[in-house]
C-alpha cells in the first residue's frame, strides 16, 4: 500500500494513487486506506472516509476485459483533517479485512449463477448440433450434470457463510472459500456454455444468430474479471491455507 497520509499541523496530507475502484465515478463519498506508518506493515495503515469532490481528488477510467469501467484515482495533496480518519490510527487493516470478508460473499449472489445454469440447460434441452439432440449427447448430459452439482455445492458453501455470521462470526474462511468456488464455476459455466454452443457462441448480444441472445460470450470474458474483485484467487487460497488448514502461504 504506497498511498501515504503523512501527519500536518491541521490533520494529514495524502499523496498518491489508488487503482481497481470500481464506482468511484458515481460514488459520493471514498473510503479509502493509506499508509500512515512507512516502518510497519499490516499495523502502518489507517482508513479515511473522504468526500468524492475534495480538491486534489481526480479520477481516471480503466475498462476491463468484461466491458466494465473499474477507475484509478489519484490523490494530490488532499489535505484532510482528524474528523476523517475511521477508527484508531494504524488499525485500518483489520477493519478493511473485516469489511472484505462480507464484501466477497455479497459480491458474488447465487442467483446469477442459478440464472446462467438454467439457461444453459435450456439451450441443451432444444438445441441440435449436426442434425443430433444435444440432450442426447453422453459428453453434454455428463458436463451439465456435473454443473448442476457444483451449483448446488455453491448453495451450501453460501449458507455455511450465513451460518457464521448468525453465530456472530466474520466469516473469513468461510467467504474465500465460497467466492474462489463461486469464481472457479462460473468460469466452468461459461467454457461449457461456448464450448457445447459451438462458434455461434463468440457472437455478441444483438448479433444475428448469437445463442441466448449473446449473453455467454460476456459471461465467459466477465468471469475473469470476477477473478480479481474482493481479492483474487491467490489471495483467497492463501487465506484458506493459512487460517483454516494452518499451511503456510505460498508467497
Amino acid at each position: 500500500m504506497r498511498l501515504k497520509a503523512e501527519r500536518t499541523a491541521g490533520g494529514w496530507l495524502l499523496n498518491g494513487t489508488k487503482l481497481w475502484t470500481t464506482s468511484a465515478h458515481f460514488a459520493d463519498w471514498y473510503w479509502v486506506g493509506a499508509r500512515t506508518d512507512p516502518d510497519a506493515k499490516h499495523k502502518g495503515i489507517t482508513l479515511f472516509l473522504i468526500p468524492m469532490k475534495h480538491p486534489g481528488l481526480s479520477i481516471r477510467p480503466i475498462w476491463t476485459i468484461g466491458d466494465e469501467r473499474t477507475n484509478e484515482v489519484l490523490f494530490e495533496n488532499v489535505e484532510v483533517s482528524d474528523d476523517a480518519v475511521v477508527g484508531e490510527v494504524n488499525h485500518g487493516w483489520t477493519y478493511i479485512c473485516e469489511a472484505l470478508d462480507l464484501e466477497r460473499f455479497a459480491m458474488m449472489p447465487i442467483g446469477g449463477l442459478e440464472k446462467k445454469v438454467e439457461a444453459l440447460c435450456a439451450h441443451v434441452h432444444g438445441a441440435r448440433r449436426s442434425g443430433r439432440r444435444l440432450r442426447d449427447d453422453p459428453v453434454v448430459r455428463q458436463r451439465i450434470a456435473r454443473l448442476v452439482t457444483e451449483l448446488e455445492v455453491s448453495r451450501m458453501l453460501q449458507k455455511r457463510v450465513i451460518s457464521a455470521a448468525l453465530k456472530d462470526r466474520i466469516p473469513t474462511i468461510q467467504s474465500s472459500q465460497y467466492k474462489l468456488f463461486m469464481n472457479e464455476c462460473g468460469q466452468r459455466v461459461a467454457d461449457a456454455a461456448l464450448d457445447t454452443m459451438g462458434p455461434e457462441a463468440i457472437l455478441r448480444p444483438g448479433e444475428e444468430g448469437a445463442p441466448v441472445g449473446g449473453r455467454f460470450e460476456r459471461s465467459y470474458r466477465y468471469t475473469v474479471v470476477d477473478t480479481i474483485g474482493g481479492g483474487a484467487s491467490e489471495i483467497q487460497k492463501n487465506i484458506i491455507a493459512t487460517r483454516g488448514l494452518g499451511l503456510p502461504k505460498n508467497f
